[in-house]
């Protein structure tokens, strides 16, 4: 197992690091030089694309930090009413697809036909467009309204939920108010956790492609993973170039975690956990947690509910955007999409790399997993540090990797532009979450079950497949469910690696996106956005009864 993760997680990360080097097309003779990182760094767009990188996920980072702090807060510490609800919502808005969003707040916010924009033009004091979803602040609202908070969110609040109760009552009893403890003694003892997830969501900024290409691109704004793909895109391909930008942006992110694991070190913290308990007694807001709840519905509804709602009007518009035309609605769309064998054969693509990662992800973490737990003192260091390789590599570049090992070894002529070949990166691209989960799992299990079997003659795949696997089954069956949906929407990192016979549902959405398909395009988006949910509803009455719950 040691060598296949070493094979698999390594040998991408290896070939992009030394491809940067390579002179030669892919398939020739290797001619190592710079000539690569001199062209790539030579374009004056390169380094503009790092920075606005950096920048945009900086930026958007703020807002959503604070709005993720205040949303755990009310939800986990205060009296807020429907605080239950709110995390709900807040979960369902983390599986809901960034990229129909990112179509419906263009049906919102388009300059030329957007519908708040023509409403603002109706208004006497304003003569022209208000908003422009094509711009650096157009990018940061969509990012930050399709998914800044929720992840966040989902995170935060149970470390809320757990912080102990001494800390703050002692603040209460001093006469602390609710703004100072919160300021003085709550935030100071999460900042440990806090830092981390912000430390984390920064990244994932980083690692952020389908909007900046679809909002970015005709503004001429450019971030690192969207100029891999501009490289990615010429006639002849810039195969070197992309894969030098993509090196020295690894090397960027390294530097950074390697600074803030240094920082974490020298922190002592505060213990969160004690053996007086939890705290039970929140704070109370008074008259204003009917108005704290009231600016959390409104936000969820602003940022998810307006956005899928106007996506499921676009996708049956005539045209896209104009309410304005005799019959604006028609079912044309729905009817040509269905009626295409361009899609039809995308929708068999996607559910056989969707079927395909979330069953390969699940027979090989779940056993990577329990060599984790059974192995603590000899390979487990190293099998779990290769598992976290795919969190630092952005998908754009686990793409790219993938498209160098294939290209560079026999694999080209078997997974090369093949449905096999995006599920075999998809799957790559699930280990952290997976293992993590399938990890968490095997040490609630005790080790008596296994030492019972081998008592009896059971084998260790035996007992894997028959006393293992169904304890885990409602793990199983959720990150099950959640590679399915990760693997149905991705985009980032298929998209260096999909052929026309390969071609799936995400990667159609981004062509129907740029062909100026929008209408087609929504209609896609929803369909994807509907799959999920319905695999939301039948994860959770599955898991449910894998449970044992009612």
């Amino acid at each position: 197992m040691l060598g296949f993760l070493l094979i698999t997680m390594g040998l991408p990360l290896l070939f992009l690091l030394v491809g940067s080097f390579n002179l030669a097309p892919p398939g020739k003779a290797a001619l190592y030089g710079v000539d690569n990182w001199l062209k790539a760094f030579s374009d004056p767009g390169t380094l503009g694309a790092l920075w606005m990188s950096f920048l945009l996920s900086l930026i958007r980072l703020i807002p959503a930090m604070v709005l993720a702090v205040l949303f755990a807060w009310l939800i986990a510490r205060t009296d807020m009413p429907g605080g239950r609800a709110i995390e709900a919502l807040c979960w369902i808005a983390y599986f809901v697809p960034d990229f129909p969003l990112t179509l419906a707040w263009i049906l919102l916010l388009d300059p030329h036909f957007g519908f708040l924009n023509a409403v603002g033009k109706s208004l006497p004091f304003i003569d022209g467009p208000v908003f422009n979803p094509y711009s650096f602040w157009g990018i940061v609202w969509v990012h930050t309204s399709t998914g800044g908070i929720w992840f966040k969110v989902m995170l935060l609040v149970p470390v809320f939920r757990r912080l102990g109760a001494s800390l703050e009552e002692a603040a209460r009893v001093a006469g602390a108010s609710t703004t100072t403890m919160l300021w003085r003694v709550t935030l100071p003892v999460l900042s440990p956790m806090i830092l981390a997830v912000a430390v984390l969501s920064f990244i994932r900024g980083l690692q952020s492609f389908n909007t900046e290409l679809l909002l970015g691109t005709p503004a001429g704004i450019y971030v690192y993973s969207t100029r891999i793909y501009d490289y990615l895109q010429r006639e002849p391909r810039a195969y070197g170039e992309a894969t030098a930008l993509g090196s020295v942006f690894l090397l960027v992110l390294a530097l950074l975690l390697t600074l803030y694991w240094r920082y974490l070190s020298g922190k002592r913290g505060f213990a969160v956990v004690t053996g007086q308990g939890y705290s039970t007694l929140r704070v109370k807001l008074g008259r204003w947690r009917y108005v704290a709840f009231a600016g959390c519905l409104f936000y969820v509804a602003v940022t998810m509910g307006l956005p899928m709602l106007f996506l499921v009007i676009g996708s049956f518009m005539r045209r896209y955007g104009f309410f304005d035309i005799p019959e604006p609605f028609t079912l044309v769309h729905w009817q040509r999409l269905f009626a295409d064998p361009i899609f039809l054969e995308s929708l068999k693509n996607s559910l056989i790399i969707a079927s395909v990662a979330a069953v390969g992800g699940i027979l090989l973490y779940s056993t990577i997993a329990y060599l984790l737990v059974a192995r603590r003192k000899s390979v487990a260091p190293v099998l779990e540090s290769l598992c976290w390789i795919p969190h630092i590599l952005p998908g754009i570049l686990l793409g790219l990797g993938v498209l160098w090992l294939f290209l560079a070894t026999p694999l080209r002529a078997v997974l090369y532009g093949t449905v096999w070949g995006i599920a075999f990166a998809l799957i790559l691209a699930d280990s952290p979450v997976t293992t993590q989960a399938f990890k968490a799992g095997f040490l609630q299990l005790g080790a008596d079950l296994e030492e019972a079997a081998r008592v009896a003659g059971a084998s260790w795949g035996y007992t894997y497949r028959r006393i293992l696997m169904p304890l885990l089954a409602p793990i199983a069956a959720a990150v099950g469910l959640m590679n399915f949906g990760s693997a149905l929407t991705s985009i980032s990192t298929p998209v260096l690696l999909y052929s026309h016979q390969s071609r799936p549902l995400s990667i159609l959405l981004l062509e129907y996106s740029f062909t100026g398909e929008l209408e087609r395009g929504a209609a896609l988006g929803l369909l994807i956005t509907l799959i999920i949910g319905a695999l939301m509803i039948v994860g959770r009455k599955f898991g449910l009864q894998l449970s044992g719950s009612d």
